[in-house]
Parts: structure tokens; C-alpha cells; sequence
């Protein structure tokens, strides 16, 4: 389990409304408070903390989803381990300044975003709401984006990469895992397979307020499954 918060926030030291005693913990509730928009999810650490079930703030806060060999995959849910509209758009922040930095023409050729029908009402959290918001922070960077206008299978996305010519492409699907998980499935231009590489998503932890915004009618291109 890894230290709570982020190292060396600024507005680490604002102490929360409720202490928990613990100043680590103290930190990672604050930040989760200040970054999260997402009402749902912000009022799930609200109630641990005022009920003081501190472990399970601990356990959800105090540690990280971190890439395996399929991408990032957890249940739905409030905490910086779990999916979320706060967990995607940190992670698609990460992969943006990973692909910027690999491949020179990622502005040209663009990424691709599919999603299946998973959904969670307890956290406002679906397939379709994660894709939309992993779009507007590489439109925010001024990357084109493919996005489907339907929920399709995973294979559609490696397809698209590989057919558009897209660098890469992010899949918004937990595939055969229980109904309460989601995941977060990246395939690259060459392999097109997963990414395994950890530092991605350690880029930027801060989510800034214009990703929240999922409108995605000014996507410079869309593909439908019917393409």
C-alpha cells in the first residue's frame, strides 16, 4: 500500500473539515475532496469520513491502480484505486504526456476510444461517460480523436488503431469480469496489445476542471460500427 496523496502538493498542508488523525490520510481525503467533480463518488469519501471508517478510507485512498498486462481494471467506485471519472481522466493525462513524448506524430494521427455498456448508478459511473472523458482531455490537447458512436466489442478498437493508423486507442471495458468492475484497456500502434509500462499514469495526478467537461461534439472524427 502507497503513501496517501501525492508527493509534494502544494495544498497538501489544508487541513479537512473532519481530521481523521491521520496526516497522510488527512492529505489523500483533501485531495480526493478538492479534485473530484463527480458528485456521486465525492459524496461516497464524504460519508466514510463522517462515519470514521478510516481503514476503508485508507484502503481506498492510500493506494493506487497501477498497469498491468491488460491496461488498469477495478470495481467502480470512489478512491484512487478504483475506476472512476477521476481515476480515467488522471490516466489518460499520463498516457497523453507517454505518447507525446514516443511519438512525434501523435497530433496527426490521433487515438481511438470505444466502450462497451457497463454502468454503475451508485458512482454516475458508465463505459460510455469514462470514453467521453478520456476524449476530452486528448481534444483538450489538441490530439484527434476516433471515437465510436455505439458500444462495440474490445476487438474493435485494436482494428481501428491498426486501420486508421491511429498511434494508439483505449478500450473502456472490465471484458469477462463481474458486473461491478470496469476497466481501462490501452493498445498501441505496433503491437496493438497492451501496455504494460507503470510510469503513465504517474504523470499528472491533478485533474484540471476543463477535462470534466464530456461534450464531445467537436471530435474531429467519428467511426461508427457500421464503418
Amino acid at each position: 500500500m502507497g503513501e496517501c496523496g501525492a508527493p509534494g502538493d502544494v495544498n497538501s498542508n489544508v487541513l479537512i473539515a473532519r481530521s481523521t488523525g491521520d496526516a497522510q490520510l488527512d492529505k489523500a481525503v483533501w485531495q480526493w475532496l478538492s479534485w473530484d467533480k463527480n458528485q456521486k463518488t465525492k459524496e461516497q469519501i464524504e460519508s466514510l469520513l463522517q462515519n470514521g471508517k478510516h481503514k476503508e478510507l485508507r484502503d481506498r485512498l492510500c493506494c493506487r491502480l497501477t498497469f498491468g498486462t491488460a491496461g488498469l481494471r477495478s470495481a467502480m467506485g470512489a478512491g484512487f484505486c478504483y475506476i472512476n471519472d477521476l481515476t480515467v481522466i488522471q490516466s489518460t493525462q499520463g498516457i497523453y504526456k507517454y505518447l507525446e513524448r514516443c511519438f512525434s506524430d501523435f497530433k496527426q494521427r490521433g487515438f481511438v476510444v470505444g466502450y462497451d455498456t457497463r454502468g454503475q448508478v451508485t458512482s454516475n459511473c458508465s463505459s460510455k461517460k469514462l470514453a467521453k472523458l478520456t476524449a476530452a482531455v486528448l481534444l483538450a490537447k489538441d490530439v484527434p480523436v476516433y471515437f465510436f458512436s455505439t458500444y462495440v466489442p474490445t476487438p474493435f478498437v485494436p482494428y481501428a488503431v491498426q486501420q486508421l493508423k491511429a498511434v494508439a486507442g483505449v478500450m473502456i471495458t472490465a471484458s469477462h469480469n463481474r458486473k461491478e468492475d470496469n476497466g481501462y484497456k490501452v493498445g498501441l500502434e505496433l503491437e496493438v496489445c497492451s501496455m504494460s509500462q507503470p510510469a503513465p499514469f504517474q504523470y499528472y495526478l491533478r485533474a484540471f476542471g476543463s477535462f470534466w467537461s464530456t461534450c464531445v461534439c467537436t471530435l474531429e472524427r467519428q467511426i461508427t460500427s457500421s464503418n
